[in-house]
């Protein structure tokens, strides 16, 4: 039965902004992200969530990780990030079940792109 497979993609990807962000800005940013990826999924077809984990770091000894494993839940945000910077990490796991792999993956270079224009302008 199509849909039935489970769809697991990785992107690691480094976003270096043009003026210092603050890690305030930076979580409420990455909460819409997800939301928005959220919103996507469910349109899309995905009808069950393995999980998604955004995990940030700046320099190694910070992080922040965002995680849903539950597509009707709110993100859990855990852990600690400096005040601003200029340059972050990002590694993203998505792990779901339904929907169509190459649209999954457009959204989410679609969601790349739009926080980091989001910072440059």
């Amino acid at each position: 039965m199509p849909g039935q497979n489970s769809i697991i993609l990785n992107k690691n990807v480094t976003i270096t902004f043009q003026k210092p962000i603050s890690k305030e800005d930076f979580v409420k940013r990455i909460k819409e992200f997800a939301s928005n990826f959220i919103a996507f999924l469910k349109a899309d077809g995905c009808y069950q969530l393995g999980h998604i984990k955004f995990i940030s770091t700046t320099n190694g000894e910070d992080y922040l990780q965002l995680s849903i494993l539950d597509l009707d839940q709110l993100p859990k945000v855990d852990g600690i990030l400096k005040k601003t910077f200029e340059k972050i990490k990002l590694t993203l796991n998505v792990i779901v079940f339904g929907g169509g792999r190459d649209e999954i993956d457009n959204k989410l270079s679609q969601e790349i792109r739009s926080l980091e224009n989001y910072f440059d302008a």
